[in-house]
């Protein structure tokens, strides 16, 4: 594999070119990383990725940018420009089959390119990954690297967590998870349509679900049981609901039954016999989320405090009752996550990858089984 690797971009919107509604932007890290040539965006929005393109080719990277080319479809920029590897930034619902055009993982395999895919893993339930997932671990196993944006692993406080919990007897008691986001400036029609987002738990919580997995391990969905707050109860409707495309409130062209509920609480047992939970929430005003994530062990209490922003992890030990603060706020685990992936292509190898397909889709049936037995109320 050549020093200067070969990159190629599937989605031109902000999760690999950035935007205000977040901290992604995988372009901008990777110009930090070097030694690399972007070959290829595909996007349907021709556009859109030619704008973003130009914006690039005009910044202190420009360098990086000068062979790239814009293509309409992921499969003309497959077999065109060749990249070695491929950042999919698209939407839960533009991937994860196996049909074109939405078999862009499977494209991306067979054409030999080492996959960076972020999350969810689709928009649809987790047994219709069947074909996909099949792919994927053949994939996996001919060598090629696949990793999944699950960040918060690569984060130095939640490797914190993981080495104190390491000291711990008897290991995680309990996971207790928060995350209420601010909805007011979420204008995408589509983010409030469960049919294509997937709905809020298994889009925009799934990041603590995959981080109880991560510090606690695999969940017993048998004992999967949760409630939630729908928009069609007087508790669901919101005030500062944003205007969609058309001037209307964002989820207003949507059928209630698909509308995306206001808030969700969900309790279940890991398979090593720790309880977890999680209270999501589409309830704050702004644009600042609120989230934390609590563990529980003999003696030791951790709290992980706005790992979005100025993350703080809090410290109770054994025997003590002093609380210990670490101050995290200078880490970027987005940019950790994308050297990782890289330097496993440059020859680290898969054991550098800390959310392969094959673990990843674990949080994704966590998320589901959350969703469904919410939806059963």
């Amino acid at each position: 594999m050549p020093e200067d690797l070969k990159i190629g971009f599937i989605g031109a919107g902000g999760v690999n070119f950035g935007s205000p509604e977040g901290p992604w932007d995988h372009a901008s890290r990777l110009e930090k990383i070097g030694d690399l040539t972007v070959v290829g965006v595909a996007d349907p929005d021709t556009e859109r990725a030619e704008k973003a393109l130009a914006a690039r080719e005009a910044g202190s990277a420009a360098k990086m940018y000068a062979k790239a080319k814009v293509f309409s479809d992921h499969r003309q920029m497959l077999e065109q420009a060749r990249p070695d590897a491929v950042f999919i930034g698209v939407p839960p619902d533009a991937h994860a089959r196996t049909e074109p055009p939405k078999d862009v993982e499977i494209a991306c395999a067979e054409a030999g390119a080492h996959v960076f895919l972020e999350k969810p893993l689709a928009a649809w339930p987790p047994e219709e990954l069947a074909g996909v997932a099949e792919t994927m671990a053949k994939a996996a196993a001919g060598g090629l690297i696949l990793s999944v944006g699950y960040m918060f692993r690569y984060s130095r406080a939640v490797e914190t967590m993981r080495r104190i919990l390491g000291d711990s007897p008897g290991g995680v008691r309990a996971v207790l998870a928060r995350y209420d986001c601010a909805y007011s400036l979420i204008s995408k029609v589509e983010w409030w349509d469960v049919r294509l987002s997937g709905g809020p738990i298994v889009e925009q919580a799934t990041h603590f679900c995959d981080l109880a997995r991560y510090l606690a391990g695999d969940a017993d969905l048998s004992t999967v049981t949760a409630v939630q707050i729908g928009p069609d109860e007087p508790a669901g409707k919101l005030s500062d609901m944003p205007a969609g495309r058309d001037g209307r409130p964002a989820d207003a062209g949507v059928p209630m039954q698909f509308r995306t509920a206001r808030a969700t609480a969900a309790v279940w047992r890991f398979e090593n016999g720790a309880v977890g939970s999680l209270t999501h929430g589409v309830l704050l005003h702004g644009a600042k989320y609120d989230s934390e994530l609590e563990v529980w062990a003999d003696g030791l209490r951790m709290v992980l405090q706005d790992p979005y922003g100025l993350c703080r992890l809090h410290v109770r030990r054994p025997h003590g009752e002093r609380t210990e603060t670490f101050d995290f706020a200078g880490d970027d685990p987005y940019l950790s996550e994308d050297r990782a992936f890289i330097e496993a292509i440059r020859g680290g190898g898969a054991s550098g990858i800390r959310s392969p397909y094959a673990d990843a889709i674990k949080s994704y049936q966590l998320t589901w089984a959350i969703r469904r037995a919410a939806e059963k109320k």
